[in-house]
């Protein structure tokens, strides 16, 4: 029911409801009298019309406001025809006056506000029970900066920002195809904000952009605030350590994994695109691999999967050789590494869980500082607690080299959270390794395996294509190869009908 409109056999009470004084206090009212909620009221010339516009004043152009609404209704409103109804004023005002781009009528109270508080301006006049939702946005946003987690040497330095305006204008910046789809889906019941999801028709595999819809539209009940709630509350497995999919603030990468056939959501009031499905392989991609030579991108890549197996195995391995198999070791480095932790009070597992959780709080506080000091407390405090350490006798030289070169190799992971996730496998195999030896980490190892190749995003299996084994999918994921030799898309992706690839342009994966 319209929220002026009341039933009454009193003309006088009917006429007193349409007043714009009732109008304004009644949906006032109902946003609570808020302070920043603005009125205009005024009378255009020549006519005696009562016209009333409200707005938020920190969400809208003053400028439009002015030039683009009042303005030009009291400027022409002399050559309005002869009409008495407000409801005909009221569509000529919409049809022949208003330089707004984005006009719609409303009606009921909830409408009105929702509007009002995207940023628009709601226009009435005294004697019609609807009014005018104005577009005069002009929200406060970050400019568009460099990427800050996935910094790139050669890629662009255009990042996602918060405006989801922006972050779509990124997109059809480089995917000039009227083929690109985009769904507005409204969640939240208090916050109100829109998630939008992105594909390219005939590219994209039809399941699982009807099944990413479908579970955006489940949790549009639920108030959230950025990308990494919305992630977690559409994951297939959402108690899973590994990410089921892809956060990026990169516009080039997200374009790549468009073209691919994946799909992509961007939540309003974040900084990142969220893709699905992913998978291991998508995670340990970088830009990087495709701004150099194809055979040089192979290698980058080859030493990344090096670096996330040390980082996660390699305090466990040291563990369980010092701990249950000192005879694997050659004689020399045995007497090396035994001499190294003479005097050293605490167990092997002690002494590197003691160093595992320093280096966890070194870079915990190098994030929380601010960047002029962050920085150098992390060095100097790693500097200093090392070699402090040392020289007291409570920790090995052997385990600082350990745990140094531990976590070096964790910053080669380009995915943060898949970083994350192999920090908190690395305890866990260093408990397997501390309790077993060398056979805690082989059923560890078997586990974490079968656990992995369980996982399903979207439909898509988190191992693929190394398993199901998929040959020729590998040369864009194991592999880098020239762009000439990537005739087609993923197969693992089965996508509906263009399964052929466009030559891969210089926008990054």
């Amino acid at each position: 029911m319209s929220l002026y409109r009341k039933k009454t056999g009193n003309k006088k009470n009917v006429d007193s409801i349409k007043s714009i004084d009732y109008k304004i206090d009644t949906l006032k009212n109902y946003m609570n009298n808020s302070k920043d909620v603005r009125d205009r009221r005024f009378k255009v010339g020549g006519k005696n019309v009562n016209i009333a516009i409200i707005f938020i004043d920190n969400l809208v152009d003053e400028y439009m406001v002015q030039d683009h609404i009042i303005k030009p209704i009291m400027s022409n409103s002399f050559e309005w025809p002869l009409s008495n109804d407000p409801d005909t004023i009221l569509e000529i005002i919409k049809d022949y006056m208003l330089y707004g781009d984005v006009i719609e009528e409303v009606y009921t109270n909830n409408e009105m506000a929702m509007g009002i508080l995207d940023g628009k301006t709601l226009l009435f006049i005294e004697g019609s029970d609807k009014g005018l939702i104005i577009n005069t946005q002009d929200l406060p946003k970050r400019s568009i900066d460099e990427p800050q987690t996935e910094p790139s040497v050669k890629g662009p330095n255009e990042g996602f920002c918060e405006s989801l305006k922006d972050n779509l204008a990124l997109i059809r910046k480089r995917v000039k195809n009227p083929k690109l789809c985009v769904d507005i889906i409204n969640i939240g019941k208090e916050t109100n904000n829109n998630a939008a999801l992105i594909y390219i028709k005939g590219t994209v595999n039809d399941k699982i952009a009807k099944e990413v819809k479908k579970k955006l539209i489940s949790v549009k009940d639920y108030d959230i605030v950025s990308c990494e709630q919305l992630l977690q509350l559409i994951s297939d497995r959402p108690f899973s350590i590994f990410p089921l999919m892809h956060w990026t603030e990169r516009p080039d990468k997200a374009v790549s994994s468009l073209l691919e056939g994946k799909v992509g959501v961007i939540f309003d009031n974040s900084r990142g695109m969220l893709l699905a499905p992913v998978t291991l392989t998508c995670l340990m991609q970088s830009p990087d691999d495709y701004y150099e030579k194809w055979f040089i991108g192979s290698v980058i890549t080859a030493i990344r999967y090096v670096s996330l197996l040390i980082t996660v195995f390699l305090p466990a391995l040291y563990i369980a050789i010092t701990s249950f198999h000192p005879g694997m070791l050659p004689t020399t480095l045995l007497i090396s590494i035994t001499g190294a932790r003479l005097g050293v009070p605490l167990p092997a597992f002690f002494e590197a869980l003691i160093m595992v959780i320093t280096l966890e709080i070194l870079q915990e506080a190098g994030i929380r500082l601010p960047k002029v000091v962050g920085q150098t407390v992390s060095i100097v405090g790693g500097l200093v607690i090392g070699q402090a350490s040392v020289q007291a006798g409570l920790i090995s030289p052997i385990m600082v080299i350990i745990i140094s070169l531990t976590a070096i190799s964790s910053f080669a992971i380009p995915n943060y959270s898949l970083s994350l996730a192999a920090r908190v496998l690395r305890v866990a195999f260093m408990i397997l390794a501390a309790i077993l030896g060398a056979f805690g980490i082989s059923l560890g190892i078997l586990y974490l395996l079968g656990y992995m190749c369980s996982l399903k995003s979207f439909g898509i299996g988190f191992m693929e294509p190394i398993t199901p084994y998929r040959f020729k999918d590998w040369k864009d994921s194991i592999v880098i190869l020239p762009p000439s030799v990537l005739k087609g898309r993923p197969e693992y992706l089965h996508s509906t009908s263009d399964t052929k690839r466009k030559e891969r342009s210089k926008n990054g994966k």
